[in-house]
């Protein structure tokens, strides 16, 4: 597949005083790929009545968060205290995979939050989660609640007993060391920035072709078509830039070495999907305790 035309996608950025750059990327190849790209996002739902949740849950927010402090105006859990809170990027490939992805690199976020363990080596089955949760959906994609259903039950495994591969698996039932026996949802933008105090959370936008090609900056919609509705974990923020912090799960060739920022509102982020905010309780006596955990560091970057 042919390369899109990167100097018509910047100057479309100039114009629009944008301040992201557009470039070569793993899947920028893809820009033109119509449906058969589609694979590389997989958040299904119906987004009217996902709209309509979001307008509830923010009206239900609003008196709560009236008298609740501001948030510190930036958080990115990959520098918390000196600290590194996030793993290490990973690559869906061509799987509808996008909420597994993201609901598992919350949860491993929130493990080493809960441990006091930055820089710790935690990795999650999301072919556990995805192939036995959602079962031949590689095509049809998954929503989040299912996937946090299944996360409170049964519970994930280990990426080591159960190895991702794109395309659909059949189930391999191994034994869970984390489960997520309840979690929040949160609409408005300061309660989103509450919930990410306590670690990554679990969010989702809608893809535009020009997202393909993004390589640094803080994205914004310029050009191109919308191609479907992706998952990620929103990993902090940054009031400064207007934006949020991002881990994406195409692999590091694609983005900031597969991290982004995402502008406040942008692509029906804010507006249009929840985030989803997961307490965990660990079961694997070598990984921590089995009591629901809670960050037991204060968010200051």
């Amino acid at each position: 597949m042919a390369e899109p035309d990167f100097d018509r996608i910047n100057a479309a950025i100039m114009r629009a005083g944008a301040k992201w750059d557009s470039g070569p990327t793993i899947v920028s190849e893809f820009y033109d790929a119509g449906a058969s790209a589609t694979e590389r996002f997989g958040l299904s739902f119906d987004p009217e009545r996902a709209k309509r949740d979001v307008v509830a849950t923010r009206n239900a927010e609003s008196a709560l968060f009236k008298v609740v402090a501001p948030p510190p105006p930036h958080l990115d859990w990959r520098g918390v205290n000196g600290g590194d809170y996030v793993t290490s990027i990973k690559d869906q490939s061509n799987c509808g995979s996008c909420v597994a992805f993201a609901t598992c690199a919350a949860i491993e976020s929130r493990i080493l939050i809960g441990t006091g363990n930055p820089g710790g080596s935690i990795d999650l089955s999301e072919a556990h989660l995805f192939y036995c949760g959602a079962v031949n959906a590689c095509e049809s994609g998954w929503f989040y609640t299912k996937a946090l259903a299944y996360a409170k039950k049964p519970g994930i495994g280990l990426e080591a007993d159960f190895p991702y591969v794109p395309g659909n698996q059949p189930c391999r039932n191994i034994k869970p060391v984390v489960t997520v026996p309840r979690y929040q949802t949160a609409a408005s933008q300061i309660a989103r920035k509450q919930a990410l105090q306590k670690g990554p959370v679990i969010g989702g936008f809608r893809v535009f072709q020009d997202f393909y090609t993004y390589r640094s900056g803080i994205y914004t919609h310029v050009t191109g078509d919308f191609l479907g509705w992706h998952a990620v974990c929103i990993i902090g923020y940054d009031d400064n830039d207007q934006c949020w912090i991002a881990k994406n799960s195409w692999g590091t060739g694609w983005g900031e070495t597969g991290f982004f920022r995402i502008g406040f509102g942008e692509c029906g982020i804010d507006s249009d999907v929840l985030f989803y905010d997961p307490e965990i309780s660990l079961l694997k006596s070598n990984v921590a305790a089995t009591k629901p955990l809670r960050s037991r560091k204060k968010a200051t970057a």
